[in-house]
């Protein structure tokens, strides 16, 4: 049976006991989209990496054969900025070769076609 205490009392005991705060937890719910992309966006701005030196046309095609010829992964530095004001990367496999454009294929399965001149510095997967 439960006796009948004064509500500062009972209070006081239920946050001692048995209340356990999640936190920062408790506020996720409340993030607006705007503030999910923003955080988003922090969050990338912070792991970007460096520009790679720029490499020759010859051997950036060198590379890109290489990969294509043994089905290795790339990863492409290019040209132009994100929206970030960082280097703009690909990764994938190269899926064809035509003239000056290179097709890569990227992990979710959807292509990307671009111009060799786009690219500013190509590594190739160890294995």
């Amino acid at each position: 049976m439960l006796k009948k205490q004064p509500n500062d009392q009972l209070a006081t005991q239920f946050f001692q006991r048995d209340y356990q705060d999640r936190g920062m937890l408790k506020w996720g719910g409340f993030y607006l989209s705007d503030h999910t992309s923003a955080l988003r966006k922090m969050h990338a701005a912070e792991q970007q990496e460096a520009a790679q030196p720029r490499q020759s046309v010859a051997m950036i095609s060198e590379r890109l054969a290489l990969a294509w010829r043994t089905h290795r992964h790339v990863y492409v530095q290019l040209n132009v900025l994100d929206a970030n004001q960082a280097v703009a990367v690909l990764d994938g496999t190269v899926a064809g070769v035509a003239d000056d454009q290179i097709m890569v294929q990227l992990p979710a399965g959807n292509y990307h076609q671009l111009a060799l001149t786009a690219i500013r510095c190509v590594t190739v997967a160890a294995h």
